[in-house]
Protein backbone atom coordinates (compact mmCIF):
# COMPACT_ATOMS: atom_id res chain seq x y z
CA UNK A 1 0.00 0.00 0.00
CA UNK A 2 2.43 2.63 0.99
CA UNK A 3 4.74 1.52 -2.46
CA UNK A 4 1.28 2.76 -4.42
CA UNK A 5 0.93 5.77 -2.36
CA UNK A 6 4.61 7.21 -3.25
CA UNK A 7 4.28 5.75 -6.79
CA UNK A 8 1.45 7.87 -7.11
CA UNK A 9 2.88 10.73 -5.46
CA UNK A 10 5.70 10.23 -7.49
CA UNK A 11 3.43 10.61 -10.93
CA UNK A 12 1.85 13.22 -10.28
CA UNK A 13 4.95 15.54 -9.60
CA UNK A 14 6.23 13.97 -12.90
CA UNK A 15 2.59 15.05 -14.30
CA UNK A 16 2.82 18.75 -13.12
CA UNK A 17 6.58 19.41 -14.13
CA UNK A 18 5.73 17.84 -17.54
CA UNK A 19 2.86 20.40 -17.71
CA UNK A 20 5.24 23.03 -16.74
CA UNK A 21 7.78 22.53 -18.93
CA UNK A 22 5.49 22.20 -22.00
CA UNK A 23 3.82 25.27 -20.92
CA UNK A 24 7.49 27.15 -21.45
CA UNK A 25 8.44 25.60 -24.39
CA UNK A 26 4.55 26.61 -25.96
CA UNK A 27 5.79 29.83 -24.84
CA UNK A 28 8.55 30.28 -26.33
CA UNK A 29 7.42 28.94 -30.13
CA UNK A 30 4.50 31.80 -29.32
CA UNK A 31 7.41 34.12 -29.56
CA UNK A 32 9.32 33.22 -32.61
CA UNK A 33 7.42 33.83 -36.06
CA UNK A 34 6.17 30.87 -37.64
CA UNK A 35 8.13 30.34 -41.28
CA UNK A 36 4.84 30.74 -42.90
CA UNK A 37 4.11 33.79 -41.40
CA UNK A 38 7.13 35.81 -42.52
CA UNK A 39 8.09 37.39 -45.89
CA UNK A 40 10.87 39.77 -47.68
CA UNK A 41 10.72 42.62 -49.62
CA UNK A 42 12.33 45.86 -50.86
CA UNK A 43 12.88 48.80 -48.46
CA UNK A 44 14.75 52.29 -48.92
CA UNK A 45 16.48 54.39 -46.46
CA UNK A 46 14.66 57.19 -45.95
CA UNK A 47 17.25 58.42 -42.72
CA UNK A 48 20.39 57.73 -41.05
CA UNK A 49 20.37 59.44 -37.51
CA UNK A 50 23.93 59.56 -35.88
CA UNK A 51 25.92 59.38 -33.76
CA UNK A 52 23.47 58.87 -31.29
CA UNK A 53 24.26 58.15 -27.36
CA UNK A 54 21.82 55.86 -25.70
CA UNK A 55 20.86 52.50 -25.58
CA UNK A 56 21.53 49.71 -28.07
CA UNK A 57 17.80 47.29 -28.47
CA UNK A 58 19.96 44.93 -25.72
CA UNK A 59 19.95 47.95 -23.21
CA UNK A 60 23.81 48.48 -23.48
CA UNK A 61 24.55 52.18 -23.62
CA UNK A 62 26.83 53.25 -26.41
CA UNK A 63 27.01 55.37 -29.57
CA UNK A 64 24.94 54.28 -32.25
CA UNK A 65 23.48 55.13 -35.47
CA UNK A 66 19.87 55.32 -35.90
CA UNK A 67 18.70 53.70 -39.60
CA UNK A 68 15.08 54.28 -40.42
CA UNK A 69 13.73 52.15 -43.79
CA UNK A 70 10.14 52.37 -45.39
CA UNK A 71 8.60 49.56 -46.93
CA UNK A 72 5.58 48.51 -48.58
CA UNK A 73 4.59 44.85 -48.37
CA UNK A 74 3.88 42.37 -51.28
CA UNK A 75 0.48 42.71 -51.04
CA UNK A 76 0.74 46.61 -51.27
CA UNK A 77 0.02 47.96 -47.80
CA UNK A 78 2.18 50.70 -46.61
CA UNK A 79 4.40 52.68 -46.30
CA UNK A 80 5.54 51.33 -43.18
CA UNK A 81 8.91 51.97 -41.27
CA UNK A 82 11.32 49.96 -39.24
CA UNK A 83 14.35 51.14 -37.40
CA UNK A 84 17.46 49.54 -36.47
CA UNK A 85 20.74 50.64 -34.28
CA UNK A 86 24.04 49.88 -35.05
CA UNK A 87 27.41 50.40 -33.28
CA UNK A 88 28.99 53.81 -33.83
CA UNK A 89 31.93 51.72 -35.10
CA UNK A 90 30.30 49.39 -36.83
CA UNK A 91 31.41 48.53 -40.32
CA UNK A 92 27.90 48.19 -41.60
CA UNK A 93 27.28 51.54 -42.87
CA UNK A 94 23.87 52.91 -44.91
CA UNK A 95 23.01 56.05 -46.53
CA UNK A 96 19.77 57.81 -47.59
CA UNK A 97 18.26 56.28 -50.25
CA UNK A 98 20.00 52.86 -49.91
CA UNK A 99 18.06 50.10 -51.15
CA UNK A 100 17.77 47.22 -48.10
CA UNK A 101 15.85 43.93 -47.58
CA UNK A 102 13.58 44.11 -45.13
CA UNK A 103 11.60 40.75 -43.13
CA UNK A 104 8.05 41.20 -41.78
CA UNK A 105 5.53 39.65 -40.24
CA UNK A 106 2.18 39.32 -42.18
CA UNK A 107 0.43 39.37 -39.04
CA UNK A 108 -0.85 42.56 -37.33
CA UNK A 109 0.85 44.23 -35.19
CA UNK A 110 3.75 44.30 -37.70
CA UNK A 111 7.11 43.34 -36.97
CA UNK A 112 9.89 43.79 -39.00
CA UNK A 113 13.91 43.77 -39.33
CA UNK A 114 16.06 45.22 -41.63
CA UNK A 115 18.16 41.85 -43.31
CA UNK A 116 20.78 43.82 -45.23
CA UNK A 117 21.39 45.44 -48.14
CA UNK A 118 20.76 44.91 -51.92
CA UNK A 119 21.58 46.87 -55.31
CA UNK A 120 19.93 44.38 -57.54
CA UNK A 121 16.20 45.06 -56.86
CA UNK A 122 15.00 47.45 -60.13
CA UNK A 123 11.84 48.47 -58.00
CA UNK A 124 10.00 49.63 -54.72
CA UNK A 125 6.59 49.51 -53.62
CA UNK A 126 3.65 47.92 -54.68
CA UNK A 127 2.35 46.99 -58.21
CA UNK A 128 -0.17 49.77 -58.37
CA UNK A 129 2.10 52.50 -57.64
CA UNK A 130 5.02 51.78 -59.77
CA UNK A 131 5.87 50.71 -63.68
CA UNK A 132 4.05 47.40 -64.82
CA UNK A 133 7.17 44.98 -63.56
CA UNK A 134 6.39 43.05 -60.28
CA UNK A 135 7.09 43.56 -56.95
CA UNK A 136 10.52 41.61 -56.48
CA UNK A 137 10.92 38.25 -55.35
CA UNK A 138 13.38 36.86 -52.51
Amino acid sequence: MLTIVVLGGLSLVLLVTACIVADVIAGLRRNDIPTGTEEKTAGRVIRVRGPVRGQLDGGIPAEYTEVTVEYYTRRGEGPFEVSRKLPAGSRITYAKDDRVIVSYDVRTPRRARIAGRVTHWPQLGPRSLQSEDPVPQP
